[in-house]
């Protein structure tokens, strides 16, 4: 059984607490942050569904207490059509090299923190389809790269749907994907020994940052910490192509 050094917890822990942070205080991005730092040290196949189960215990807990803003008919269609596409992200994750699965990973990260920053425009007046697209897309980006919420984040900022109820399905959707993810990650031989350690070196940090998130959450900008996160982003993106 592979064992974690005490710097690999330090760092693993470090990681995850900004990202627990920056969940607590935006409401959003922690796989976006966590997965592009963790795969220049990790490979994707450890990285990757060991950031999905270090994030289902905090969002749980986010789920439970946010549950009564969910908007359910949207998280129903986001869910049920991602759930199709779960087994094929799980199946690139596993046969993909870890190379250039980072140099992917790095890529789509890039290409994904970008596109937060779009004008998503009018209203679609018709949106069933638009969110059965959506959430296929992300089904198979969550389980191939552990990030599923731009193209999300830019339907309902296109939809102009309530910021607080589209936040709490986002974070019910995030969590019933990551839950969701783990028995394909499983199937095809990433869910291990190793991932499950890293889950359980991510804790430490995971607490630290739901604690720090929660108070930080009415005492700094969010729109400035948001784009501190868009740029870290982007180096660990760029750093998982040319590293």
């Amino acid at each position: 059984m592979a064992e974690f050094s005490l710097e690999a917890v330090v760092l693993i822990s470090g990681v995850i607490m900004i990202a627990a942070t920056l969940q607590g205080i935006t409401g959003f991005g922690f796989n976006l942050l966590a997965v592009p730092a963790l795969i220049l040290v990790y490979s994707p196949q450890i990285a990757v569904p060991g950031v999905i189960m270090s994030f289902i215990p905090l969002g749980i807990v986010q789920f439970i207490q946010l549950r009564h803003l969910i908007d359910f008919r949207i998280l129903g269609s986001f869910v049920g059509s991602a759930f199709f596409a779960l087994p094929f992200g799980a199946y690139i994750l596993g046969q993909v090299d870890a190379d250039t699965m980072r140099m992917g990973i790095g890529v789509m990260m890039i290409f994904l923190a970008l596109l937060l920053q779009l004008r998503p425009g009018r209203p679609f007046k018709r949106d069933f389809l638009v969110r059965i697209g959506t959430g296929f897309v992300c089904g198979t980006l969550a389980a191939s790269t552990g990030v599923s919420g731009p193209p999300l984040v830019l339907l309902g900022l296109k939809q102009k749907w309530p910021y607080m109820n589209f936040r709490a399905t986002l974070m019910a959707f995030f969590t019933l994907v990551s839950i969701l993810s783990i028995p394909f990650h499983w199937r095809v031989g990433l869910v291990n020994a190793e991932t499950v350690q890293f889950a359980g070196a991510a804790f430490p940090g995971l607490v630290l940052g739901y604690f720090l998130g929660t108070w930080l959450r009415s005492l700094v900008d969010a729109r400035l910490f948001r784009w501190v996160a868009l740029g870290l982003v982007i180096l660990g993106g760029v750093s998982a192509i040319v590293l």
